[in-house]
């Protein structure tokens, strides 16, 4: 529907090289301009939030799945670049102070064809090229009612507005903050074991070492992989005290003679990550399970220290 909107515009007669005369809300890649490249921006960090990581435009798209309510602010940016410069002719509820790029929202006594604070959908059938004169008798179109998007805007969800101001044309970013508690929660974590033994036999057998475990946001989920060795999870979920559980399994370097079964692995961590840094980890885990030869079963704990991250 949007390639559909923006070929209209185009055959109007209108290219997209328009100056911008409203702030941008949406500079999802911090170019400036308020383009189509937004839009490509945003699929880019809600699927890896390492990707424009200097931009603070973007942390709002960053780790999450995007939903219509989401492409508004970069649509608000792309319709404002097609916008062509309006004079309204004073009217007993429009000021002749006015200028286009001010939304008023006490009354809405204009024609369907005035700057909305959101993008009107297609059937609006914006006509840039149109210069009109709001009259005091028009009524708003059906679709432009102030109940249209009640929960979206750029001034209510993005601490940012819309309205011209005396300030520069774009207005300095707000300081970045990480956004989501998965992003929050990446990073590299040292995990420091206490190195209880797995006796086979009655032999010492085995023993979890000192590691640094490297957990990365995917979608509001963690991925957890020891640095430089295997990944133990993709995809897991938080429960409300910031834990995760995952079963990681690999083969032994025995072969059962009984059942000619390589004997495996089984490790089922739970890592609980705080906000603050620290944290904690279990690991009950086993040897020879799976065959029929000797097995031998412990449980560990370690503690946890993030040593870099968040989006590291």
């Amino acid at each position: 529907m949007l390639a559909e909107l923006l070929f209209a515009l185009i055959a109007a007669g209108h290219a997209p090289a328009a100056v911008v005369t409203p702030p941008l809300v949406a500079d999802v890649n911090c170019d400036g301009r308020g383009s189509a490249a937004d839009f490509t921006a945003a699929i880019l960090v809600a699927a890896d939030d390492t990707r424009f990581a200097s931009c603070p435009y973007a942390d709002p798209f960053r780790d999450q799945v995007l939903t219509p309510d989401d492409f508004l602010p970069i649509l608000h940016d792309l319709f404002a670049t097609f916008t062509a410069p309006w004079t309204p002719t004073p009217t007993a509820s429009h000021p002749a102070s006015l200028t286009p790029t001010e939304s008023p929202v006490t009354t809405r006594a204009g024609t369907p064809t005035l700057t909305p604070t959101v993008p009107p959908l297609p059937t609006d059938s914006p006509t840039p090229t149109a210069t009109t004169t709001p009259t005091a008798t028009a009524t708003p179109s059906p679709t432009n009612t102030p109940t249209r998007t009640p929960t979206f805007t750029p001034v209510a969800t993005k601490t940012r507005t819309p309205t011209r101001t005396a300030t520069p044309t774009r207005q300095p970013p707000p300081t970045a903050t990480p956004t989501g508690i998965a992003f929050q929660l990446s990073g590299d974590w040292a995990a420091h074991w206490t190195g209880a033994i797995c006796f086979l036999n009655g032999q010492p057998f085995a023993s979890l070492a000192d590691v640094t475990y490297h957990v990365t946001a995917v979608f509001g989920q963690l991925d957890i992989q020891i640095v430089n060795g295997p990944v133990l999870g993709r995809g897991l979920a938080l429960d409300s005290m910031n834990r995760v559980q995952t079963e990681y399994r690999v083969a032994g370097p025995d072969v059962c003679i009984q059942d000619g079964i390589t004997e495996e692995f089984d490790y089922n961590y739970t890592f609980t990550f705080n906000t603050s840094g620290t944290g904690s980890a279990t690991a009950k885990w086993s040897y020879g399970l799976n065959a029929h030869c000797a097995v031998c079963q412990v449980s560990d704990t370690a503690t946890l220290l993030r040593v870099a991250g968040p989006g590291s």
